[in-house]
């Protein structure tokens, strides 16, 4: 057995551990969502994704593949009625939930806010203490207060579509995909 599948197999083991003990149980058992963090148990996580510690994350939230988020991340807000006259806010209730979805490949940084109910395309990075507060398009890079478009993650369009390629590609059994050729990356 070499170093790297021993490795993964560990690395299963302990994230198996954590899930069962938060009771996450749609969190990839590749994926390493910290246990020191207030996260809704319908998280949905895909392979090879991190959730670092102190993360908020509240319900209806799906990450995909290959994602990271950095410590601190909050996934939150929409979920106070604050517009009925003659109503205190606490009194007034939330309404329906909408849906987060973190595409493959995503980095966010430390401390950044995504609003609930917001699409942050593939491979999007977004910078640390950012508030994203409307969809993030694929391949792109946003940061500020409130998010702004700083650049595109690549040159030209066929490195996007190229890395797209990869991220729909078939995932190798235990080795992450620049492991798949069974070459080593220089």
């Amino acid at each position: 057995m070499n170093l790297t599948v021993l490795k993964l197999y560990v690395r299963y083991i302990r994230n198996t551990f954590q899930n069962i003990i938060t009771r996450r149980f749609m969190v990839h058992y590749s994926s390493d969502v910290k246990v020191a963090s207030c996260i809704s148990r319908d998280l949905m996580v895909g392979r090879f994704a991190y959730v670092g510690e102190g993360a908020e994350i509240t319900t209806q939230v799906e990450i995909g593949d290959y994602s990271m988020l950095a410590t601190a991340v909050s996934i939150v807000g929409g979920d106070h009625i604050f517009d009925l006259p003659g109503v205190p806010t606490v009194f007034s209730g939330r309404p329906k939930q909408g849906r987060t979805l973190i595409g493959k490949d995503v980095w966010i940084g430390h401390r950044a806010v995504i609003m609930s109910g917001i699409d942050i395309g593939d491979g999007a990075i977004i910078a640390t203490g950012s508030i994203v507060t409307k969809d993030i398009p694929p391949f792109t890079i946003y940061a500020g207060v409130p998010a702004k478009f700083m650049r595109k993650r690549f040159p030209n369009e066929s490195d996007e579509i190229q890395h797209q390629d990869m991220l729909d590609g078939k995932i190798v059994q235990g080795f992450p995909p620049a492991r798949r050729s069974g070459g080593s990356k220089s």
